[in-house]
């Protein structure tokens, strides 16, 4: 695999990974984007690979149309996993993309305006810095202080809040501590990764390295997947390029609350008889292996049965709001999505818990425009309210 340091999104650092694909299709059959399109070769990820093995050898061009087709991946990683000759696909997907944005053909338009976007306001959605912390109720104050470092990320702090703000709430009543940096706080410059605008980010990514660095917390905690795996994964190869210090350890909430259940610091106070599915983020789950935590938290609260979609764990299936693909593919996004909610639906679940915001975001809109009698919630929002009795 190629060294990320020294790639840094760099195609021409993958060469050696371009010439082993074996062609088997195992990552075609598990391809999101490639089962909502055309058909054709080209949407899959073996037709990507193939084309651009004969790309880097200077024998296809970059046509409108390849990478239109670069784009259409939802980062959802299960690709990476089948493949039995463990080509590093997504990390491939964004070299390519870095490729397309370096010489002028890339990104698609949806991505370049969350870039400008990032340039004026510092999150992806054009909104002030100042509304950073609109989430947050009265009564939650943060500690001038503390090991624990709150990073909320830009679609819990503007869009959906409730990751965020359970998540606080939560941390209040276990008595934990916690630093949050709302009005101060960068985009994590996961979108603009993912999408191959490698120089954007770099601002974005210095920025929060030093901002965390000042407060001399021992723990990043964030709810969601996007931030927690760019600020696990990306965030200490950039630091080693900027030069700068990163030592502290990232955690998705789920991580926290598992530990507080285990350490005995949460107390469960009622029960709460719902019959429930749990979907698997991929940032959370494939990207971080977090698979047993948000579990081992269901399981911890009494009246709760879980029934688990044909398609879970490792094998989880993606809400397509990942990879850029739900900012310029919304269509394709939202079949992806509603595909997923259906699922849920066969399981007889009256409701559909995840732990991603974005999946959260993603699956009320499906459920919406299906109009089906599924609630949908964060395994956090149910801590909570067992918390409170």
């Amino acid at each position: 695999m190629a060294d990320l340091l020294d790639s840094l999104m760099n195609l021409d650092s993958f060469r050696e990974d371009l010439k082993i694909c074996a062609r088997c299709g195992f990552c075609k059959n598990v391809c999101p984007t490639h089962k909502f399109s055309d058909g054709f070769e080209d949407t899959s990820p073996r037709g990507r690979l193939y084309f651009l093995a004969e790309y880097v050898q200077g024998k296809e061009s970059l046509t409108p149309e390849w990478v239109d087709r670069l784009y259409r991946c939802t980062s959802r990683e299960r690709c990476m996993e089948v493949c039995q000759t463990q080509i590093p696909l997504v990390p491939l997907w964004e070299a390519a993309r870095a490729r397309t944005v370096k010489m002028g053909l890339g990104p698609m338009p949806a991505h370049k305006r969350l870039r400008d976007a990032v340039k004026k306001f510092f999150n992806p959605y054009g909104e002030p810095l100042e509304k950073q912390r609109d989430w947050m109720l009265d009564g939650m104050q943060e500690a001038k202080s503390a090991e624990i470092f709150v990073f909320g990320g830009c679609t819990a702090s503007y869009r959906v809040p409730n990751m965020l703000r359970t998540g606080i709430q939560i941390l209040q009543k276990a008595n934990i501590p916690y630093m949050y940096r709302g009005g101060e706080e960068y985009c994590c410059a996961s979108p603009i990764l993912r999408t191959g605008q490698v120089e954007a980010a770099e601002a974005l990514i210095k920025h929060n390295i030093e901002l965390i660095a000042q407060s001399k917390a021992k723990y990043v905690v964030t709810p969601c997947g996007g931030c927690s795996k760019t600020l696990k994964h990306d965030y200490p190869v950039w630091a080693k390029k900027l030069g700068l210090t990163w030592n502290v350890k990232v955690m998705h909430f789920c991580e926290i609350y598992a530990r507080l259940i285990e350490e005995g610091q949460i107390k469960i106070q009622k029960e709460i008889n719902k019959v429930i599915t749990y979907h698997d983020p991929c940032h959370v789950g494939r990207a971080q292996g977090l698979f047993e935590e948000p579990r081992a938290i269901i399981k911890a609260i009494p009246g709760l049965k879980l029934l688990e979609m044909e398609h879970h764990g490792p094998d989880s299936r993606c809400c397509g709001a990942g990879g850029g693909v739900k900012s310029n593919y919304p269509k394709l996004a939202d079949q992806i999505c509603q595909d997923r909610v259906k699922e849920a639906m066969e399981t007889g679940a009256e409701m559909l818990a995840t732990m991603c915001p974005f999946c959260q975001g993603s699956f009320n809109q499906a459920v919406k425009a299906l109009n089906v009698p599924l609630e949908v919630a964060g395994v956090d929002a149910l801590l909570l309210e067992a918390m409170e009795g």
